[in-house]
């Protein structure tokens, strides 16, 4: 039971993974490949294919939308961190004397990079499991 829904999730996993590597289509070109691949399967009338397609190219063109709307969201929440990051630093600075601000400076450097091996001790772990599933499967 558990192969079967593992390997679904890897298989997402992996098709999003390429998906990102592959450039954005637009919506036109989306909701012409969806609509060709109905007319085919369904059969579809001209008249039939050409609602499908004007829906499809509503559809593409609102996922695209939201798209930009959360790329946008992101960037801006990225853009407010770094600024209260920033504020806190100085208050910081203000707070503290030199030498107990270099030290903070220290200590934040340190768990900065004990988090940084863990989250790479992970990615090996994850990245091992992977290649003895695969060799199992083999």
């Amino acid at each position: 039971m558990k192969k079967p829904i593992i390997m679904a999730a890897f298989l997402l996993l992996a098709g999003a993974a390429v998906a990102q590597d592959r450039p954005q289509r637009s919506a036109d070109e989306i909701a012409k490949t969806q609509t060709d691949r109905l007319t085919t399967v369904l059969e579809l009338s001209p008249e039939q294919a050409a609602k499908v397609q004007a829906l499809h190219l509503k559809n593409a063109n609102e996922a695209e939308a939201r798209r930009a709307q959360v790329k946008a969201e992101r960037e801006t929440k990225r853009a407010e961190m770094k600024a209260k990051r920033e504020k806190h630093e100085a208050e910081m600075k203000a707070i503290l004397t030199a030498e107990q601000y270099a030290k903070w400076e220290a200590m934040r450097a340190q768990r900065k990079e004990q988090m940084e091996r863990r989250d790479d001790h992970r990615k090996e772990g994850m990245e091992k499991r992977e290649q003895m599933k695969q060799g199992q499967k083999r």
